[in-house]
């Protein structure tokens, strides 16, 4: 079962711990085509964490496929994880066009509140 993180002081909104098979395909800095076959870390209503293999620039727009369900969205990286931290090999995402992309419905913002 997915668990829900909240985290008013930082985030838009609850993230998801969440598996998904997905493809990220884009141009690297010298204008070359890649693709990487990857999975999620988290997903969020905005976007979801990665892991990776590749280095990735700030703000670079990425194509993202999920593998299982054939959803492709269009994305910009919005955070790297700093090399020697746990978070090392890790990239954030944010939709340009949010949309339900995951297949799954988000708990309302309010729903961790007391």
């Amino acid at each position: 079962m997915a668990t829900t993180h909240h985290y008013p002081h930082k985030r838009r909104s609850s993230r998801l711990q969440f598996r998904c098979r997905v493809k990220i395909n884009g141009f690297d800095a010298e204008g070359n085509r890649f693709s990487e076959e990857t999975e999620t870390i988290a997903i969020s209503k905005f976007g979801a964490c990665l892991k990776t293999t590749r280095q990735y620039a700030m703000r670079q727009p990425l194509s993202v496929s999920t593998l299982d369900r054939g959803h492709t969205g269009q994305f910009q990286v919005v955070w790297i994880g700093q090399t020697g931290t746990r978070e090392a090999g890790q990239i954030g995402i944010e939709w340009f066009d949010a949309r339900r992309f995951w297949g799954i419905e988000f708990p309302p913002e309010d729903w961790g509140a007391s």
